[in-house]
């Protein structure tokens, strides 16, 4: 009997899919996720700084921890699932004190009188569902399937989160930028304003000039208080992605030039499959259609191995004795007959995940087309719009040249000079702008196609 039992558990061990475990070695915790961050990608923008601020965010960032902590509890509920594939062993212990209190009849001829008696019971305990319908390794295969989904979330973390922080960077060097040609801007404005108001004095020019004149100085210290407030927010933000206490403030970035990136001018169709929506739509959609395999399989009979060894006596000198073992073997056979509709209901259930998972996953294929070429569709037009900006640069300086030569020549008045410059001041803002404008939707088009290098992107096409 001893044999026939090891042979049983010996059995029931090879039957499941040792392979489970091969796949769940571990690896290097941080292989994928220095993948995710795609190094190569932002050392493109050639501004070590950006490339130090990534390493700070992949280290320090919370929402990044948080979807590696999902990770690590996605792959113990993987391993909870995987040891139901496997037999279960367990050791227990009895102890009993039977007291009989009157006497007892076996018949006319056989009588028990009073006793007490004490029962030991020492077995190991052991037992296996035979997943002969493939049940067990199904939902296997489905949480395996939601594992992939939360490392699918954690790519998309990873490039959301890094997108997002590279734009708020450039947005703080635009604010920084546009501070230090506003300050400009307003004190030539004041300079004008005070020409102006000599000019009134000696009674050259009307009162309703000079009003003009200081509105349109308030208008731009007001314009320069709210890139102050801009920039505050903005930095606190960068602060928040960074998630390091030892970084009170972020220093001026006026000085930093704003690059001009290049990007594909059309994408292919099937670009879409390496974004991490479009991958968790997919593997839902399988998730989903093995959840419906397990609740078909719910409907069919299961079979559960058993046995027992151990030792029982009634005195514990007794109780390890060859004559007290105890073993035993047997096939249980589970089939529920009436279950109230109970597993049909959740079979169709289980089909309308299925209908609702295929819905979602057509409708993921048409927003990530649609994210896709809308961001190509604005960094086309940022970079139209930086294109006009740059001409018209020319031709301020062409007008400020000119405006120069009268002063020079005292053909001219100095705050005819001074507006002349004004005018090359607000279009350096606009193409400032215009380019903060178009690297963010270089960047935006960065994440739609699932983070990948785009200027591989455009050696492909």
């Amino acid at each position: 009997m001893k044999k026939l039992l090891t042979t049983l558990l010996l059995t029931a061990l090879l039957c499941t899919n040792c392979a489970v475990w091969a796949k769940n070695k571990k690896q290097d915790p941080d292989e994928h996720k220095i993948h995710y961050l795609n190094v190569q990608w932002w050392e493109e923008f050639n501004d070590p700084q950006l490339s130090k601020y990534m390493l700070m965010v992949f280290k320090n960032n919370h929402d990044l921890k948080i979807a590696e902590l999902k990770i690590k509890e996605g792959e113990q509920v993987a391993k909870q699932s995987i040891a139901n594939e496997l037999p279960q062993i367990g050791l227990s212990a009895n102890v009993e004190r039977v007291l009989r209190a009157s006497d007892q009849y076996f018949g006319p001829n056989m009588f028990i009188p009073n006793y007490s008696q004490t029962n030991l019971l020492f077995p190991i305990s052991a037992s296996y569902e035979f997943d002969i319908w493939g049940l067990n390794h199904t939902k296997t295969k489905s949480v395996k399937k939601q594992l992939d989904l939360v490392k699918e979330e954690e790519r998309a973390k990873y490039i959301t989160v890094t997108g997002n922080f590279a734009a708020a960077y450039y947005n703080l060097i635009r604010c920084d930028k546009l501070i230090k040609i506003q300050k400009d801007l307003t004190d030539t404005q004041n300079e004008i304003l005070r020409l102006t108001k000599i000019k009134f004095d000696s009674g050259k020019c009307p009162i309703t000039e000079v009003i003009e004149q200081e509105k349109l100085s308030k208008t731009y210290q007001e314009q320069l208080n709210v890139l102050y407030k801009e920039r505050a927010l903005i930095e606190e933000e960068l602060r928040y992605v960074l998630a390091d206490a030892e970084i009170t403030s972020i220093a001026d970035t006026s000085d930093k030039e704003i690059p001009v990136m290049n990007y594909p001018s059309q994408i292919l169709s099937d670009i879409i499959e390496a974004r991490p929506d479009y991958i968790m739509a997919q593997t839902n959609l399988e998730r989903m259609g093995l959840d419906v395999k397990v609740a078909k399989k719910n409907l069919l009979p299961r079979f559960i191995i058993f046995g027992q060894f151990g030792f029982n006596a009634y005195r514990l000198s007794n109780l390890f004795n060859n004559n007290a073992l105890l073993s035993s073997v047997g096939v249980a056979p589970v089939l529920d007959i009436f279950t109230g509709g109970r597993k049909l209901a959740y079979l169709r259930y289980k089909k309308y995940e299925y209908d609702e998972a295929l819905e979602f996953y057509k409708k993921t294929v048409l927003s990530s087309y649609k994210e896709v070429n809308d961001a190509l569709v604005s960094a086309k037009m940022h970079t139209k719009n930086l294109n006009s900006a740059l001409e018209r640069l020319e031709l301020e300086n062409q007008n400020y040249a000119i405006a120069q030569n009268l002063w020079d020549s005292g053909k001219g008045t100095k705050p005819a000079l001074l507006e002349a410059y004004e005018r090359e001041l607000l279009v350096q803002k606009d193409i400032i702008d215009s380019k903060a404008d178009t690297l963010i939707s270089v960047i935006s088009l960065y994440k739609s196609v699932g983070g990948k290098n785009l200027k591989e992107i455009s050696e492909n096409i």
